[in-house]
């Protein structure tokens, strides 16, 4: 066996051996609690924002297709067309 192998097998080994496992006072304790308000309250906030993104990089995306796809205002049509007309000499 390769040592390089054997030190994270025996990491992964000691992380995975069954123990008694303690949850944390929002998930075992009282519901009314200030402690799960507060984690409900962050992951309304996390969602909130995640969502804020979404539609933040949709809008923009719908934003540069509506232009992209908008008729060439006729000022600059009117200077695109001179500058690519031949010269008559």
């Amino acid at each position: 066996m390769n040592r390089r192998f054997l030190l994270p097998a025996l990491l992964a080994f000691v992380a995975m051996s069954p123990s008694s496992a303690q949850a944390c006072a929002v998930c075992m304790g009282d519901p009314n609690s200030y402690f799960a308000e507060a984690s409900n309250t962050v992951v309304w906030m996390l969602l909130g924002l995640v969502g804020f993104i979404f539609v933040s990089t949709g809008l923009t995306a719908f934003y540069i297709w509506r232009h992209a796809n908008s008729p060439i205002p006729p000022h600059i049509q009117l200077v695109e067309s001179l500058a690519t007309e031949p010269d008559e000499d």
